[in-house]
């Protein structure tokens, strides 16, 4: 009785610190070992790191984001619960990794006819599993996707949609990724994958309200926890116009933004992958980019599923670089 009291305490205290505390933490017995690796204190752990970022009066978001992605070859899939998701078109692969706890884990992409035209990566809480979406275009506006688990390594295909996209990366909601697409009549939709369902949905808009539209000079994020669209200017980046939908997937939830609209910062996380795929930093970001980056949790998660976990020595760990402060005027 005795000893089981203080292995929960040990477990309280143990599940207060920062995924770095707790990579050493591993080292100093086997218990603690046993535990910290443990599903349970994982998951437990990784719902009080969402839980503290939410709650912190700090910041508003905490954003990942891959330097020189065009330069480099390297593009971010997405980020979901502490692990990114990295394509590299050049060789033909793809990289999960959580750069906390330094473990990466390779995947091979699947057999294309060109190269991807959109992507996304997430998490199926049905299944408790992630998946890796691919998105190859084989007509103006047919698109076959493809997706990937973890836990089963396989690519399938799950059909084809009759889109043209205009954003690539999918902006992970609700356990659903969203793209801007444009239909065969040149109607601008947002289009969702459910993860958990399989199934491509289009979302519902605002069309009543004349001020609100979505062209192809818009993009999606996340602000709040709420999927968001946001319109730049025809003559430059500058952005023009953001709403907000407060109910997923509800028409009339959605509701403008005021540009002056004062934000908490955020917390942008940078990192590098160069030839050796190790990370190193970089620190210049402006928000209005920002918007377009990966919200992102620290976590003990994992990239192994159903494999043997492999540690890369030679892959760093990410770290705060920057704090920027967040408003829409320009």
């Amino acid at each position: 009785m005795a000893d089981h009291a203080h292995d929960d305490v040990v477990e309280q205290i143990l599940i207060r610190l920062d995924v770095k505390d707790l990579i050493r933490c591993k080292s100093v017995c086997k218990s603690w070992h046993s535990l910290i690796t443990s599903p349970r204190f994982i998951n437990r752990h990784l719902n009080r790191s969402y839980n503290k970022d939410r709650h912190d009066n700090k910041f508003g978001h905490r954003r990942i984001c891959l330097v020189n992605e065009f330069s480099s070859g390297y593009f971010l899939v997405g980020s979901c619960n502490g692990l990114v998701c990295i394509i590299c078109v050049g060789s033909c692969k793809l990289l999960v990794a959580n750069p906390l706890t330094r473990e990466v884990r390779e995947l091979q992409l699947p057999s294309l006819i060109g190269s991807p035209l959109c992507w996304g990566f997430g998490y199926d809480l049905s299944k408790d599993d992630y998946i890796v979406v691919v998105g190859e275009k084989v007509g103006q506006f047919q698109t076959c996707f493809k997706v990937l688990s973890l836990k089963s390594n396989v690519w399938r295909v799950i059909g084809d949609v009759e889109y043209k996209f205009v954003t690539k990366i999918g902006i992970l909601c609700n356990g659903a990724l969203h793209w801007i697409v444009e239909d065969q009549n040149r109607k601008i939709l947002i289009l969702s994958y459910d993860l958990s369902e399989v199934e491509f949905k289009e979302i519902a808009q605002p069309e009543d309200d004349a001020s609100y539209k979505v062209t192809s000079r818009s993009y999606l994020g996340i602000v709040k926890g709420c999927l968001c669209t946001f319109h730049r200017s025809r003559f430059d980046s500058s952005i023009v116009d953001v709403w907000l939908t407060k109910k997923y997937n509800v028409k009339h939830s959605w509701e403008p933004l005021p540009l002056d609209h004062k934000m908490k910062n955020d917390i942008v996380q940078f990192f590098r992958l160069p030839a050796d795929e190790g990370f190193s930093y970089n620190v210049k970001h402006s928000w209005f980019s920002r918007t377009l980056k990966q919200i992102y949790v620290e976590s003990l998660v994992s990239p192994h599923v159903n494999v043997r976990p492999k540690q890369y020595t030679k892959v760093g760990s990410i770290s705060i670089l920057c704090r920027v402060n967040c408003h829409f005027s320009s």
